[in-house]
C-alpha cells in the first residue's frame, strides 16, 4: 500500500481561494440563482404531479405538462412583467381545472406571481391582483358538492392571498423606507459638504481680512519709518538709527504674523490631535499704546485717550476693537500728509465706543479715497458679528471713524493691562469722567 501524503498548506490555500471565488460568483448572481431555485423545483413538482395524478383517458398525460410547465417557467419573467405572468398562470390553472386535471404546483406559482405584482404596484393593483388570483378557486366551485367544502375552499384561498399580499406590501414599504433613508443620508452628506465648504469660505475670508490688517498696517508703518529715516540720515544719524531699528522690528513682526497665518493655511501649525495651535496671542486693547507709539515721529501727531471704566473685555471685542484702530491708523498714514490724529476709547457700562479722527493740513493724493476699501468692508463684517455699528465719513479737513461694540457691564476692571494706567471706580461701578491721555 502506497503511503499518502497529507494535504499541505499550499493545497489548503488553493481550496480556500476556490471557495471564496465560488462565494463571490454566487453573490454576483444571487438574483439568477434565486429565480432558478423557484422555477426549477416548481417545474419538477408539476411534472411529477401530472404523471402521478389520474387524468381522463381521452387526454394524454403529456398534454397538461406542455401547457403548465412553460407557465411555471414564466415565473422567471415576474420582475419584468408581473401582470403578464400572473394572467398566464391563472389562465392555465383555470383551463386545467375545467378539464378536471390536477394543477400541481401552479397554485404556489400563482401566489408567487401575486407577490411579484404587489411588491411593485400600488395598493389598488394589489387588490386587483388578489381578485384575478381568486378566479382559480372560484372556477373550482362547480365541481364541489358540499357547501361547507366550497366555503372552506374560498376561505382558504382568501387567507393565503391576504398573507401573501400583506407580506408583499410590507416588503415594498421596507424597500421604500430604505430608499428614502438612503436619499436622506445623501442629502445629509451634501449638506455636510456644503457646510464644510461654507466654513472654508468664511475661514478664507477671515484670513484674508487678517492678511489685509497685517500687511496694510505694517507696510504703512514701514513706509513711514523709511521716510523719516531718509529725512534724518544727514541731520540726526542717531534718530535715524533708532527709526531704522523700529522699522526692523515692525518688519519682523509683520513677517512673524504672516508666517503664522501661512502655517495655519498649510496645516503646519497643528498639534498631535490635528487642531491648529495658536502660536501668537490675540491682539488686545492694552497693546494700543505700542501700536500708536509705532507710528509716532512722522508728520502726523498722535494722541491716545481712554475714558470711563477701563477694563478687560471679552477676547472677541478686544481683538475687533484693536483691528478697528489698526485699520483707522493705517488709513490715516495712507491719506493724511501732516496734521493731528486722535484715538479715543470710551468704556461705557454696556458698550465700548471707538473714535479715530484726524485733521489734515496738507492731504496726500485723494484719488479713489472716497470709495470703501476691503478694510472697511471687513471691519463692518467684524462689527456686525458682535452686534455693533460702524460709521466712517469725511469731516472738515479730515476723516472720522466711529464704532460701537456691545460689551458686558461686569467685565473685569483693573485687568486691562495698560502700563501705568489706573482708574477710580465710584459706587455706580463706572469710572469717573476724567480722560487718560497719552
Amino acid at each position: 500500500m502506497l503511503p499518502t501524503n497529507p494535504p499541505g498548506p499550499r493545497h489548503a490555500a488553493g481550496a480556500g481561494r476556490r471557495g471564496r471565488g465560488l462565494l463571490d460568483w454566487a453573490r454576483r448572481h444571487r438574483t439568477t440563482l434565486g429565480d432558478l431555485g423557484i422555477v426549477l423545483p416548481l417545474s419538477v413538482l408539476q411534472v411529477v404531479d401530472l404523471t402521478a395524478s389520474p387524468h381522463p383517458p381521452q387526454i394524454a398525460w403529456w398534454w397538461p405538462a406542455v401547457a403548465s410547465v412553460p407557465a411555471t417557467c414564466a415565473l422567471w419573467l415576474r420582475r419584468r412583467a408581473p401582470w403578464a405572468v400572473l394572467l398566464v398562470m391563472v389562465a392555465v390553472a383555470v383551463a386545467l381545472n375545467s378539464f378536471k386535471l390536477s394543477i400541481g404546483s401552479l397554485n404556489l406559482g400563482i401566489l408567487v406571481a401575486v407577490y411579484a405584482v404587489c411588491s411593485r404596484g400600488s395598493p389598488a393593483q394589489s387588490v386587483a391582483a388578489g381578485l384575478v388570483a381568486m378566479a382559480y378557486p372560484v372556477s373550482d366551485l362547480p365541481f364541489m358538492d358540499s357547501p361547507m367544502e366550497r366555503a372552506l375552499r374560498i376561505v382558504g384561498a382568501v387567507v393565503n392571498l391576504i398573507m401573501v399580499i400583506g407580506w408583499a406590501r410590507a416588503m415594498r414599504v421596507g424597500r421604500l423606507r430604505a430608499a428614502q433613508l438612503e436619499r436622506s443620508m445623501a442629502l445629509l452628506d451634501e449638506a455636510r459638504d456644503q457646510r464644510a465648504a461654507d466654513a472654508a469660505v468664511i475661514e478664507r475670508a477671515r484670513i484674508a481680512r487678517e492678511f489685509h490688517d497685517i500687511v496694510s498696517h505694517n507696510l504703512s508703518v514701514v513706509a513711514l519709518r523709511a521716510g523719516v529715516a531718509r529725512a534724518l540720515i544727514d541731520r540726526d544719524q542717531e534718530h535715524a538709527r533708532q527709526t531704522l531699528q523700529e522699522l526692523e522690528r515692525s518688519s519682523r513682526a509683520a513677517l512673524s504674523e504672516m508666517r503664522h497665518l501661512l502655517e495655519a493655511l498649510r496645516g503646519d501649525g497643528s498639534d498631535g490631535g490635528g487642531e491648529l495651535v495658536d502660536r501668537q496671542p490675540t491682539p488686545m486693547l492694552a497693546e494700543l499704546d505700542e501700536l500708536v507709539d509705532s507710528v509716532r515721529g512722522g508728520a502726523v501727531s498722535w494722541t491716545l485717550d481712554r475714558r470711563g471704566q477701563v477694563r478687560e473685555l471679552g477676547p472677541g471685542v478686544e481683538m475687533t476693537a484693536y483691528r478697528i484702530v489698526q485699520e483707522a491708523v493705517t488709513n490715516v498714514l495712507k491719506h493724511a500728509g501732516t496734521g493731528r490724529a486722535r484715538v479715543l476709547l470710551d468704556y461705557g457700562a454696556q458698550a465700548l465706543r471707538i473714535e479715530v479722527s484726524n485733521e489734515t493740513s496738507e492731504p496726500r493724493s485723494r484719488e479713489g479715497s472716497h470709495s470703501p476699501g476691503h478694510g472697511l468692508i471687513g471691519l463692518r463684517e467684524r462689527v456686525a458679528l458682535l452686534g455693533g455699528t460702524l460709521t466712517a465719513h469725511p469731516i472738515s479737513g479730515g476723516f472720522r471713524l466711529e464704532a460701537v461694540l456691545p460689551c458686558a457691564g461686569n467685565s473685569d476692571p483693573g485687568r486691562a493691562g495698560i502700563p501705568g494706567h489706573t482708574e477710580e471706580v465710584g459706587e455706580s461701578g463706572c469710572g469717573d469722567d476724567r480722560s487718560h491721555r497719552r
